[in-house]
């Protein structure tokens, strides 16, 4: 569950473009629109792809939150060596404009850790 949080964390930072340290992370949410609850779905859908790593690029997994009306995609954008590029579309309800995050994922050991 520790890798949970992390990505939890890295998710809402990311696609709030603010860094983690100046802000505490309620405000962090408040300022991207997205729930908690979004931000877990999209999480789920995260670890999906990274759970099937070897399907590489293109692949891509769907995420919806009913309760909030949000909803997105992430896809395997590249491969740099082992590592992954995921890319986060998200739209909030009634939302034209995507909020938008690239991120890299590394293997290490059994799990994959988020790099940048």
């Amino acid at each position: 569950m520790r890798f949970s949080r992390i990505l939890a964390v890295a998710a809402v930072a990311a696609l709030a473009a603010a860094p983690v340290a100046a802000n505490p992370l309620s405000r962090i949410l408040a300022k991207s629109g997205l729930t908690p609850q979004d931000t877990n779905i999209m999480r789920q859908a995260e670890q999906s792809l990274l759970a099937e790593a070897q399907g590489g690029t293109g692949k891509r997994a769907k995420w919806t939150n009913r309760d909030s009306g949000a909803h997105g995609e992430v896809r395997v954008a590249d491969k740099e060596g082992d590592c992954l590029l995921l890319q986060h579309q998200a739209f909030l309800k009634d939302s034209q404009d995507p909020k938008q995050v690239r991120r890299k994922f590394c293997p290490s050991g059994a799990d994959w850790l988020l790099t940048q």
